[in-house]
């Protein structure tokens, strides 16, 4: 078993660590490169996670408050929403815009310069920042009891009073939604690679994929603009870290109690509504429409479409790997090896702190060699997919790993059933529907990857993200919008069959058991 820990272990860190290492130690040891140049997209890049920061936290606040403690449509609605923008890739979504503003009318108006510059990148990064600090700041208000506002009400204390009180308690949410909003926004790459070169603004991670895709290629000087977007994560997250402890309350305790949620008064279903339509209509509804419209026009020349069944089989098999990867990690972490987990999780929490960008970045350098001659082959991007997918899946099924009581194991063993017995007809048929679940995830997140798929792709052999992005470059966007569509078409098509083929498979034995 140790032996087996080991060996995992040393996979892994092969995987995480050496790319990484080989990537940020090049400034080190190596002289040249530097940030000449890139100084304009470090400062727009830290600008626009500040604003955008500033933004989400108290709105992300807000809005999670209002899912916590509020029921009724608008509640549900907003949480549909949020949901639709977070699994929405950002260049679709920019792709969308981007055809709306080929209309010469909406492009010449204000609107149009508007958006086509800084104030349309914080629009859309704040559409994508949400739905994270939302989903962090829920955290903090899914344990809040009831006994703080009923003693102030006891106390009579005045309706801004409370509010006052309120504010303080949701610093530390407001704080954790900061930093995660402003992270994704340092980290994100569609949004600059097709709105921000539309509009000629310089972002930090743009060019770190602009010093990866140029003849020569500048590997210092990527590896350092690398350090400076990891050390800005760094910073934001001690903000948080000392916010937190200055304001952090203890809103959790033996006798707390938490209250049944109420419908909303009107002045706050008026907010709801007015922000599931804002979120809805600008953030979901525009792009969409304009991308089903577009794609309806006839295309004269409909290049790529070979990415779309490349990409789905790269999820696929990404997937698969990283869900059997991720079960037997998670089974050699049921003994009680410490310095096991304790290096799994410090693996794990590295590989999610660093952007695909970077590990792209680091896979490049690693694998683009004489001795390890991977770069430019499928095999190469297909291990890349199913390292950056690995800690989403074991977070999946670890989840639904741990409800899995260890006497049905021990009672499997002491009936002497097989081993496959044990495996297929106990575990497999408890973990199929959130192992489906977690398997679905990544193979939309594989599918419509672009940082990894921008820097290790075989040339010639388009990936999806990549096959849209190229064409909105070349202002393609009827096909562009035909890829996006009908890769989200398969998405669904593919969950639809499987998920119905789930509960076919569940069900039958039950009615075949009652059948006369």
């Amino acid at each position: 078993m140790r032996l087996l820990r080991g060996l995992l272990l040393a996979l892994l860190a092969f995987l995480f660590i050496y790319p990484l290492a080989r990537l940020l130690s090049l400034p080190l040891l190596a002289a040249g490169g530097g940030v000449s140049g890139n100084w304009l997209a470090l400062g727009n890049s830290v600008a626009f996670a500040l604003v955008v920061g500033a933004i989400a936290a108290p709105a992300g606040a807000a809005m999670a408050q209002a899912l916590e403690t509020r029921s009724g449509f608008a509640v549900r609605a907003l949480g549909l929403v949020l949901w639709l923008l977070f699994l929405t890739p950002g260049y679709v979504l920019t792709t969308g815009w981007l055809i709306i503003f080929t209309s010469p009318a909406v492009r010449n108006s204000l609107f149009g310069h508007w958006f086509l510059g800084a104030a349309g990148l914080v629009f859309l990064y704040s559409m994508k920042a949400l739905p994270f600090a939302v989903f962090v700041a829920r955290a903090t208000f899914a344990q809040a009891s009831t006994a703080l506002s009923e003693a102030a009400l006891v106390l009579g204390v005045s309706p801004w009073r409370r509010l006052g009180l309120n504010l303080r308690l949701a610093l530390p949410a407001m704080a954790a939604a900061f930093t995660i909003a402003a992270i994704e926004t340092m980290q994100e790459f569609g949004i600059p690679a097709t709105l921000g070169v539309t509009a000629k603004i310089p972002i930090l991670t743009y060019a770190i994929y602009q010093r990866l895709n140029t003849t020569p290629t500048d590997f210092t000087g990527a590896a350092l603009l690398c350090w400076w977007l990891i050390l800005s994560a760094v910073l934001l997250a001690l903000l948080q870290m000392a916010v937190q402890r200055r304001y952090q309350a203890a809103l959790t305790h033996g006798r707390a109690r938490h209250g049944a949620k109420r419908a909303p008064g009107r002045l706050q279903y008026t907010a709801l509504t007015f922000t599931v339509v804002l979120l809805g209509g600008l953030g979901i509804a525009a792009p969409l429409f304009a991308l089903c419209g577009v794609a309806l026009s006839p295309v004269p020349d409909m290049r790529n479409l070979d990415a779309l069944a490349r990409s789905l089989g790269y999820g696929v098999l990404a997937a698969s790997l990283a869900l059997m990867v991720a079960i037997t990690v998670l089974k050699l972490q049921q003994g009680r090896s410490f310095w096991f987990a304790a290096a799994l999780q410090g693996l794990l929490a590295a590989n999610m702190a660093v952007p695909g960008l970077i590990l792209g970045a680091g896979y490049v350098i690693a694998f683009n060699n004489d001795y390890l001659p991977l770069y430019g082959t499928a095999l190469l991007l297909i291990i890349a997919y199913t390292a950056g997918a690995l800690p989403v899946a074991i977070r999946l099924l670890g989840t639904a790993l741990a409800q899995l009581d260890s006497k049905l194991s021990e009672a499997a063993r002491i009936f002497a059933l097989p081993l496959a017995t044990r495996a297929i007809d106990i575990e497999a048929a408890l973990l199929i529907q959130p192992g489906l679940y977690a398997w679905l995830l990544v193979v939309a997140a594989v599918m419509f990857e672009l940082p990894v798929s921008e820097l290790l792709y075989v040339p010639g052999q388009m990936p999806l993200g990549v096959a849209i992005v190229s064409a909105d470059m070349m202002a393609r966007y009827g096909e562009a919008a035909r890829l996006a569509l009908l890769g989200m078409a398969m998405l669904v098509g593919l969950a639809a069959v499987l998920t119905a083929g789930l509960r076919l498979l569940t069900n039958w034995p039950a009615e075949k058991s009652v059948a006369p």
